[in-house]
Order: C-alpha cells, then structure tokens, then sequence
C-alpha cells in the first residue's frame, strides 16, 4: 500500500509538471502573454523542486533505516508525520523491523548471558579458540586450574603455559588423553578432551580439561565430557540458522561489488517482508536456545525433599489412574502389585509422583508397537530396602544404549528432552536411595527404585 501510494503521488507529480511545460510551451508559441509565461516558467521550476524534495524525502527516510540497521542503532523511530498518511504502513514496518531487531539483539545478548553463567559453574576448564588464534572464551575454572589471568590470544596463553600448550600439539588431534603438568605444588595430573567444531564454515577448537585428583569418579568425567558435547551441539544448531540468517540480512543491504549500503530505491517491500520473516525465525530460534538453557537448569535446582509418609498401594493407584487414559488409547492394561497393603516409605510425594510419571510414560512409549503390551507396578519389603519397580515388555534397551540413559540430554525419542531419567536419578540420590535398570532388546525393560529402609 505505501509504495502503491507513493507511486501515485509521484505519477500527479510528474503529470503536473508536464501540463505546465505544455502550458508554458503553447503560451510561448502562439499566445503573446508574457506574465503567463513567467508565471508558467516559475510554477514549473518549483513543480521540479517539489518532486525532487519528495523523492528525496522518503529516500532519506530509508537510508536512515538502513544507516540504523548497519550501525546497529535501535532508537530510530519513524513516525512519517512529514510524508502524510501515504508513507503510514512502511512507517509501521519500519518500526517494527526495528523493535524486532532490538527485541533479537537482547534475546541474543541474555542468551549469551546465561550460557556464559551455566559454563562457568560448570567444575571443569573450558576453553574455545579459533582459527586465527582468538581465545572465544574461558571459563574461570580454566583459569583456575591453569594459574592465567583471562587471555584473549592462544599464543599469550602458549608463551605462559608452554607445556599445557604442548600436550595439544597445535591441534592436530582430536579425542582425549590424560596429561601430566608441573605445577609448584607437584605435578598434576589432567583429563583433557580436543574436540574440532565448524560453525558457517569457520573451524573451533573445543578444549576442556579438568584435574583428576579432585574427580571421584571417571565415569562421571566422561559424563561431562558427553554433556559439554550435547550442549555444544544444541548450541551449534540454533547458533548457526541464526547466523545464516544474519549474513542473508547483511547481503540483502549490502551492494556486492562496492560493499557499500544499497541504495534505498533498490529496496521493495517484498525484500522488507523477507527481511521480517528472517527477523521472526532469529526470535524464534534464540528462544528456543533459552528453553534448551532452561531445561539444563532444572538439573541443577532440584528443591530439597519435603518427605512424608507414603502409602504404596495408594500412591502406586493413584499414578495408574492418571496415566490410565493414555494407556487405555494405546491398548496396554495396568497390574498392580504391593505385597503388604500397609506397605509405605518416607519421600517426597511430588517427587515421587513425578519419578512414577515419568517411568510410566517412557513405557507406554516402549510399549507402541508391542502386539500385547502389559504395564506392571509393583512395591516389595526387601531385607535393605524397600523396592517400586515400574516394567513393560516392550521393545527393551539396545545393550550399546544402556549405560548412556542417565546422562543429561541423551535421548532416543524423537522430541525427547533427555533430562527424565537424569531428573529421577536425582531425585532418588536426594532421597538416599538409587534407581536400577534392567532390559533386554526385544523382551523388555525394568526400573526400580529403591528406597533405604
């Protein structure tokens, strides 16, 4: 509707100015009036002054769009008050864009944020660095274990740290491997992980490292290293459409020969259209990220267990019930099995709940294609403990698989999350107890829970 307006009000323009020159033209030839020509002539120049202010005007009005994009200049507003009600809907796009690009750029500024706060909290050194010797960051754990202050080039690190910078052997290996380092306390042992990424083309070197004395558990080192992988790779996914995106937006408004801003009048509405539609998936795509983020932080703030007396039989039916309907759609009957109907422990019923919910679920989902599916639940007195088991007979657990399904994020559902089982592991640590798992490929899969007595 804007460019169509001002097309018309420069087509009226144009037409006027043209029945003046003719005007004047027929004046001049036939007519011996000499105040119409004056007067013709001067309505004229004014008439070419006129247009060209006009068209001078809107281009102005988006070269200021366009300086306010390249510069990254968010507190222009365009309120076209001058350019009359013609120019009010590119305005109303103008400003948008632009509320768009502040609303992108502090999505993206909190996302950098809270991703620097989640590495950093993280008890292992993190160092990024990439091809032309930039250190993209550190954590302060590196620094840490490593004596150094927040360099921003790997060669100032090298010249500091010669034998931490050996073991990497300019990069030209990728895995881990365990190093030893003098330090003034001694020599130290480190489990260090080089890991190679790309992001649009431009290579990365991922170094994390951590000291093993203070390590209770290998697996566990392995298990972070996994997660700082997964986390790496999530990150890439949305870093790299929004990056993408971002060079698309800059070659739109850039001239590829000079690699200077395009000229206003070479922009239509449809590349505005195109330009908020990229906008709208970087917003997309950055929050996204922050849910991701967020999933991670449950992880960490598990609340401390308000634990009461639970009843088995009851919270065991009480479970059965809500997921009855899914199972009913599904087709896979429920058993409930408790050996004592007074059989109880001391938990957390939310938690519990919760833990329940959850096992059930990723049954059910274990169950789809089972020609007849059944559901058992049962809780048991043993000697130690006091045992809830959660079992289908399913299509089991690939015995490659097994040993990864409680680490953070790692899913074999589609749109799983990967923090279910993860959560239940906690959440049975808190209550001084532990979750077993037993399965096999094509017959099944167990879970239970057990609760210290």
């Amino acid at each position: 509707m804007a460019s169509k307006s001002f097309s018309i009000r420069v087509i009226l323009r144009v037409l006027l100015l043209a029945g003046s020159i003719v005007g004047l033209s027929i004046s001049f030839q036939y007519y011996d009036l000499p105040f119409t020509v004056v007067f013709l002539a001067l309505l004229s120049v004014l008439q070419v002054i006129e247009l060209i202010r006009f068209t001078n005007h809107s281009n102005r009005e988006l070269q200021k769009f366009l300086e306010a994009i390249s510069y990254g200049d968010y507190s222009v507003n365009f309120k076209g008050s001058e350019l009359g009600k013609s120019f009010k809907e590119l305005n109303t796009v103008f400003n948008k864009l632009i509320d768009q690009l502040k609303a992108a750029e502090a999505e993206k500024q909190s996302q950098t944020e809270l991703l620097k706060m989640v590495f950093g909290h993280i008890k292992m050194g993190l160092i990024v660095v990439d091809h032309k010797d930039n250190i993209q960051f550190i954590n302060s754990h590196a620094q840490e274990l490593l004596g150094i202050p927040q360099f921003s080039r790997w060669s100032m690190l090298s010249r500091n740290k010669p034998g931490f910078s050996a073991q990497l052997s300019d990069f030209n290996f990728e895995g881990r491997k365990l190093i030893r380092l003098d330090d003034t306390n001694g020599q130290k042992e480190y489990y260090l992980d080089l890991q190679k990424i790309q992001l649009m083309g431009v290579p990365y070197h991922l170094i994390s490292f951590s000291d093993l004395k203070n390590e209770i558990e290998q697996k566990e080192i392995e298990a972070w290293h996994k997660l700082i992988r997964i986390l790496a790779h999530e990150v890439m996914n949305s870093v790299t459409p929004v990056t993408s995106l971002s060079e698309t937006l800059k070659s739109m408004l850039t001239d590829p020969h000079s690699g200077q801003i395009k000229s206003p009048s070479s922009l239509d509405t449809q590349d505005l259209k195109d330009m908020s539609e990229a906008l709208n998936t970087i917003v997309r795509r950055s929050r996204g990220m922050l849910s991701f983020v967020e999933e991670y932080r449950k992880l960490t703030k598990l609340p401390a267990p308000n634990p009461e007396l639970l009843n088995l039989k009851k919270l065991l039916e009480e479970c059965a019930q809500l997921m009855r309907a899914d199972a009913e759609k599904r087709g896979i009957p429920i058993e409930i099995e408790v050996q004592q109907p007074s059989l109880a422990v001391k938990a957390d019923r939310k938690m519990i709940e919760q833990t329940l919910i959850n096992l059930i679920s990723n049954a059910l989902y274990a169950m789809e294609k089972c020609e007849q599916p059944l559901l058992k639940l049962k809780a048991a007195f043993k000697d130690d403990f006091t045992e809830i088991s959660v079992s289908d007979n399913g299509k089991g657990i690939p015995e490659d698989i097994l040993p990864s399904i409680f680490i953070p994020f790692f899913s074999t559902r589609k749109n799983g999350s990967g923090i279910g089982l993860t959560l239940i592991k906690n959440i049975m640590k808190q209550h001084q107890g532990s979750v077993q798992v037993e399965s096999k490929e094509g017959i099944g899969t167990t879970f239970r829970l057990r609760f210290k007595n």
